[in-house]
């Protein structure tokens, strides 16, 4: 058994690793980086393997730093089975359709910007690029899936056994547990967060000798984590209630959306907000909010005993769904106290940045942070405390309160993956091989370990098991 971790070694995104077991190729995971990369880096558009000789993949869940490459996997060659649970295979059609969206708005505002270069230096022929995949390779995708349950063991390969176990990050996410000849591995993908609205708390794989283990938050305890109701009921109150400003809150579309809106409602329905309306506006939020009430069975029983009770997780009166640019630029004249919750979580790109651009100037109105942003992102400049940001190259005074809250962190932090390997101890774990994550949090969660070798691979780095 042979381990090459090929993305997330020592950073977060673009997670892909390569495990060699009984004479067969299995891939786990296969997903964009955006660590110093854009889309059409070079550490995207080429493996450092034959896609063609990989005999199948393995999904955990549905975020494009883990599924975003697959149909670039199959574009250049890979023709084997994709195991997945039922709602990461419709998250991923989403999440995969509205990447490629983004791609042509990232390859087009690079042609713009080598064109006019070349037009300065008096070239006449026009900057040329590719995108990293098609439609028919996402259809083809669909077409390669087979879908699986949780605590299910089957036969992927022969003599090659295949577990999901529920990660709890977001809806169908899993854990892998691969088991051959005697040796068992398992790879956490990500972990969700103790106690997390919604989502169970995530279920450690049984009698491993080697865990990959996600190390997102090493170092780090969230705070206040665990008290979404009351957080998010402290914001709307302070900025909506008594300064009668918004409440704009930058929200993953697939994961926090959903924890959000959820966890509104619950307080919509026990009578502490009445006459705020709620705007949630995001396309791909919108899908994936339905995806999440079509498959509630998934989620934990505080969740279905609630969308049992009063027939929605989310649909409620004070909720308005923004379907189209117009409604969404009609927000930014909208003259009343509100909540807007919308895409992208960092405040990259998306339809957040026209709503933090019309809101950050008014120092009534509250930009709540509900997620890790990323070093350079509009998100982490606005949780430094900066008097200015640019958005769209306009500099903006910033007013508005910049607040950020932890409740629906989708990841655990460093005591909660204290806990996820205290829960996997077993007397034949042999190695921990930490991923997904910058090398100073898995250092600080490496302090912290007692009892077992625990490695940091580099990319490309090939582990014998």
């Amino acid at each position: 058994m042979k381990l090459t971790v090929w993305g997330a070694a020592k950073q977060v995104t673009g997670s892909q690793h390569l495990l060699q077991v009984n004479g067969y190729t299995i891939l786990i995971d296969c997903g964009i980086c955006y660590d110093n990369a854009d889309s059409f880096s070079p550490v995207n558009k080429n493996f450092n393997f034959s896609p063609a000789q990989v005999d199948c993949l393995i999904l955990t869940h549905a975020h494009i730093d883990h599924s975003g490459n697959i149909p670039n996997l199959i574009k250049q060659g890979f023709n084997g089975p994709i195991f997945t649970t039922h709602p990461t295979s419709v998250l991923s059609h989403y999440l995969l359709h509205d990447n490629l969206n983004i791609q042509r708005q990232e390859l087009a505002s690079m042609h713009r910007r080598k064109n006019r270069g070349k037009k300065r230096r008096g070239a006449t022929h026009v900057y040329d690029g590719e995108l990293l995949y098609g439609k028919k390779h996402i259809k083809k995708m669909d077409e390669q899936l087979k879908l699986l349950n949780y605590n299910h063991e089957i036969e992927i390969l022969p003599e090659v056994f295949l577990t999901f176990y529920d990660a709890g990050h977001i809806l169908g996410s899993a854990s892998a547990r691969i088991s051959c000849q005697g040796k068992t591995i398992g790879f956490t993908g990500d972990l969700g967060n103790y106690g997390a609205p919604q989502m169970n708390d995530p279920i450690p794989m049984p009698q491993l000798n080697y865990l990959v283990m996600e190390s997102t938050y090493g170092g780090r305890l969230h705070q206040k984590s665990g008290k979404a109701q009351e957080e998010l009921y402290h914001y709307i109150q302070q900025t909506c209630v008594e300064k009668k400003g918004k409440l704009v809150i930058p929200a993953f579309s697939v994961g926090r959306t959903q924890s959000i809106l959820f966890t509104i409602n619950q307080l919509y329905q026990s009578g502490k907000i009445q006459n705020i309306k709620i705007y949630t506006d995001s396309p791909l939020a919108i899908k994936s909010t339905e995806a999440y009430e079509n498959n509630s069975h998934f989620l934990n029983q505080e969740a279905r005993d609630f969308d049992k009770k009063h027939g929605s997780l989310f649909n409620f009166p004070l909720l308005y769904v923004v379907d189209d640019n117009h409604q969404s630029e009609l927000l930014s004249v909208l003259n009343e106290p509100c909540v807007i919750v919308s895409a992208a979580g960092m405040v990259e790109g998306g339809r957040i940045q026209t709503h933090v651009r019309n809101n950050v100037g008014n120092p009534n109105n509250t930009i709540l942070i509900a997620g890790y942003c990323a070093e350079g992102t509009l998100g982490a400049r606005l949780l430094s405390g900066q008097d200015f940001i640019e958005i769209k190259r306009k500099p903006m005074p910033v007013k508005a309160s910049i607040a950020r809250t932890d409740a629906f962190s989708a990841h655990p932090d460093h005591n909660g993956l204290l806990r996820y390997i205290k829960e996997s101890a077993n007397a034949n774990l042999q190695k921990i091989m930490l991923v997904h994550a910058d090398e100073n949090r898995m250092d600080a969660l490496i302090a912290d370990i007692k009892n077992y070798e625990v490695l940091k691979p580099t990319r490309g780095e090939e582990i014998e098991l």
